[in-house]
């Protein structure tokens, strides 16, 4: 590059150094194409209620009774059926035993907590095609006249060595014997083992609950029937004996239902500005969105045009207290906005997103210790949009504890009411440090 070059890359270099920034873009802009930005925050109402009719189905059945310092009381028992498994039995099957085995790897409560299972068997057969709630009544199903076995337990069994334990596959088990007569059944009757109608004909199902112990909950992964036996492979060789097990499980193809009962509310249930989530008793949140006050804001006369919801969220904070107690119970990872004319057909369907049903789902922040509902603007719009609905009348929104989030942001992601033992204490909106409240912004043109 010659001399001239050189002095002409210098003096451009040097007026792009000079110049300051400013807002000659705006300027340009003509000003009808300018957006006004505005965020609102509207208070929410809410009141804590007691959902009676919880659709029962989950991914584990729960058992066990506890009485909380905070969060009140409530116990978890469940019925069950179990599958058929096809099968002969050798003739020299010997030692036979049948036992009910609850498999569990996690637990809530006092670890040595003492407590007593009760199997009882069933007199009336579940109905696959029934959609069972958590209050449903034992005595339509179980008289309680034949008492199948009991067996004392502590959730942690010191006995089991850590080696044992640290093994991937490994899970502590509660197992009760069974009475011998189903055993002989199953040996000798094949009729039993060749179909689902014939194996209730000798086994209908159990109810199983506690008898005492009021400090723990086992979460159950797996319900089994385990018939053990010995046979011999060679008749000629009858002292070589060879372990068997058949299994008879609660899976997906039969009805397994979790029952609460014995609920008390949480201790200062009426605290005007406190409000309570406990997932186990069925404790959850109705609330009222500001749909009116959101549709005149989007309406108001200072507006040029019809504002546009840019973002939308729902913030509920916890709230944090001094207690002379304390409970074990956290905060449930996920809760979900819901309309209770929505809730039996979306827990039902058990997916998330479901069919035709509007839902948000909070997640807990640790860090800020709230829950925040994004993303609702669609959702809000949604409502908003139906002419013929009187919005002071729109209030029948539910904040209900669920499991089975893996992925919030996805699809298909399979979704129930909670029933492990969570809690929390939340703001309501008479909170005077931080409202719930429904924080909203939105633009004109």
């Amino acid at each position: 590059m010659n001399r001239f070059g050189y002095l002409l890359l210098s003096v451009v270099l040097f007026i792009c150094v000079a110049c300051e920034p400013s807002d000659a873009g705006a300027v340009l802009q003509p000003e009808e194409d300018k957006m006004s930005v505005q965020t609102d925050s509207f208070h929410v109402k809410s009141t804590t209620e007691l959902l009676q009719h919880r659709y029962s189905e989950s991914d584990k059945v729960e058992l066990g009774y506890v009485v909380d310092p905070i969060y009140g009381a409530f116990k978890m028992d469940f019925l069950s059926e179990f599958r058929y498994a096809r099968d002969t039995f050798p003739a020299t099957a010997t030692d036979a035993t049948l036992n009910l085995v609850l498999y569990y790897r996690s637990y809530y409560g006092d670890s040595l907590s003492a407590n007593e299972v009760l199997v009882y068997a069933l007199q009336k057969a579940l109905d696959f095609e029934q959609d069972y709630t958590t209050d449903v009544l034992v005595s339509d199903y179980c008289d309680k006249s034949v008492l199948l076995g009991q067996k004392t337990y502590v959730p942690y069994d010191a006995t089991i060595p850590d080696s044992l334990r640290q093994e991937e596959k490994y899970c502590d088990k509660v197992v009760v014997k069974l009475p011998q007569q189903y055993c002989n059944e199953l040996l000798t009757n094949r009729t039993y083992t060749q179909s689902q109608d014939a194996f209730l004909e000798l086994i209908k199902g159990v109810y199983v609950t506690n008898s005492y112990g009021s400090r723990a909950v086992l979460n159950v992964d797996s319900v089994n029937l385990e018939l053990n036996y010995r046979y011999a492979p060679d008749v000629a060789k009858p002292d070589s004996l060879i372990d068997a097990v058949r299994i008879y499980p609660t899976n997906k193809e039969t009805t397994a239902m979790v029952r609460v009962s014995e609920v008390q509310p949480p201790a200062l249930l009426a605290t005007d500005s406190i409000r309570y989530v406990v997932s186990s008793s069925g404790y959850a949140l109705r609330v009222h969105l500001p749909l009116k006050a959101l549709s005149e804001a989007l309406h108001r006369e200072d507006a040029e045009a019809k504002l546009n919801i840019n973002h939308a969220s729902l913030i509920i904070e916890q709230a944090l207290m001094d207690d002379p107690v304390t409970s074990k119970m956290t905060p449930p990872a996920v809760l979900m906005l819901i309309r209770e004319k929505d809730m039996d057909a979306f827990f039902t369907q058990s997916k998330y997103p479901a069919d035709g049903i509007e839902t948000v789902l909070g997640v807990y922040k640790e860090e800020q210790k709230r829950y925040q509902f994004n993303n609702m603007a669609g959702y809000l719009e949604t409502l908003l949009s139906d002419s013929e609905t009187d919005l002071e009348q729109v209030n029948d929104f539910f904040i209900v504890p669920v499991s089975g989030v893996t992925d919030v942001a996805g699809t298909n992601a399979v979704v129930r009411h909670l029933y492990k033992p969570f809690a929390v204490r939340l703001r309501s909106e008479k909170n005077q440090k931080s409202p719930m409240r429904l924080a909203v912004t939105y633009s004109v043109l």
